[in-house]
């Protein structure tokens, strides 16, 4: 078997590995606690892609190894949970006895024309009431969502930050987020983080994060700056995004394409853990791409170079005005 062969199979397995372990942590997490609809639909979404992945891999990957019996193994159990876990979220039919109506009592005819009125079904007032339901994104902790032109900070969070807490940023256009220990957030302990963090439909803006203790998660994101440390990251259908982060694990982006990454900066992380993370190895460049199954080098991502980083000094860590400081630090103004 050539040997481009052989790579292509050890980066499938490398992969599926990496995404398969992904999803059977969520799931997990999520039959620990209470979980969404839409939670369970994301995930469902998740399988079905890795599900075509390994569709995808048959062509090269031999017929008679023990590890793609493996996988195919393991697929089948992470769907055997998913379908466990919806089957729990779905709602339970209620029994009820129905009475026999009585029959209505002989009434005149009149010439008056009463209009009929058709009851309202409770689903009907409930989709009414409700506003529109992003797809994929949890309904429970801290939110940034809908706002444009705007220098956010801990104090535009949905509510007061917790250590317990995801965070979800959706919808955001021309902003700075500044959520990290600084001269914006005077009172943030030096020590905050999330439990994972969810991004979508984000244009044109730098986001400064601090360390995502779980996983972050990454949709539809253009002409961006992001900074953050997070034990995995997952980038979709995004493109001309300057990635600044601290990871152990192996970055992984789908549907991409101009992607740059560097470290996360030492100015960004709080004093009493630069030396730890100085110390500590960040595989951001171990990029794996799962639309590029190739043995060659993927063209969606490349190393951000060294005199286009953004400089100590340069990082908007005080609020002002977002005009000036997104049009010098944006990834557009490089091309």
């Amino acid at each position: 078997m050539a040997e481009t062969n052989q790579e292509l199979i050890q980066q499938f397995y490398t992969r599926f590995r990496a995404a398969s372990a992904e999803l059977l942590a969520q799931l997990e997490s999520l039959r620990g606690g209470p979980a969404t609809s839409e939670a369970v639909e994301y995930l469902a979404a998740e399988t079905a892609k890795l599900r075509k992945d390994v569709t995808d891999a048959i062509a090269f990957l031999p017929g008679y190894d023990q590890r793609q019996c493996e996988s195919v193994r393991r697929l089948k159990d992470i769907e055997a949970r998913l379908e466990a876990l919806r089957a729990s979220t779905s709602p339970k039919a209620k029994f009820s006895f129905r009475r026999k109506a009585n029959p209505a009592p002989s009434t005149p005819p009149s010439d008056k024309v009463v209009p009929s009125s058709t009851p309202t079904r409770p689903s009907d007032e409930v989709k009414a009431s409700s506003g529109p339901v992003e797809s994929g994104l949890p309904t429970s902790g801290l939110r940034l969502s809908g706002r444009t032109h705007s220098y956010l900070t801990v104090a535009s969070l949905s509510a007061p930050w917790s250590a317990a807490s995801d965070l979800t940023i959706s919808d955001v256009d021309n902003c700075i987020i500044n959520l990290i220990p600084s001269i914006a957030n005077p009172n943030v302990a030096a020590e905050v983080t999330f439990t994972a963090l969810h991004v979508r439909n984000v244009s044109n803006s730098v986001l400064v994060l601090p360390v995502i203790s779980g996983s972050a998660l990454l949709h539809d994101i253009k002409n961006c700056v992001i900074a953050l440390g997070s034990r995995q990251f997952r980038m979709h259908t995004s493109s001309q995004v300057d990635v600044y982060i601290s990871i152990a694990s192996n970055p992984i982006i789908e549907h991409c394409s101009e992607i740059r990454f560097a470290d996360y900066p030492s100015c960004l992380m709080p004093e009493s853990s630069t030396d730890v993370v100085q110390n500590a190895k960040s595989n951001y460049l171990a990029v794996q791409d799962f639309s590029h199954i190739r043995a060659t080098p993927s063209p969606n991502w490349s190393a951000l170079p060294a005199d286009q980083t953004i400089a100590d000094a340069a990082w908007p860590l005080a609020p002002q005005d977002t005009t000036d400081i997104l049009h010098e630090l944006l990834p557009a103004c490089y091309k």
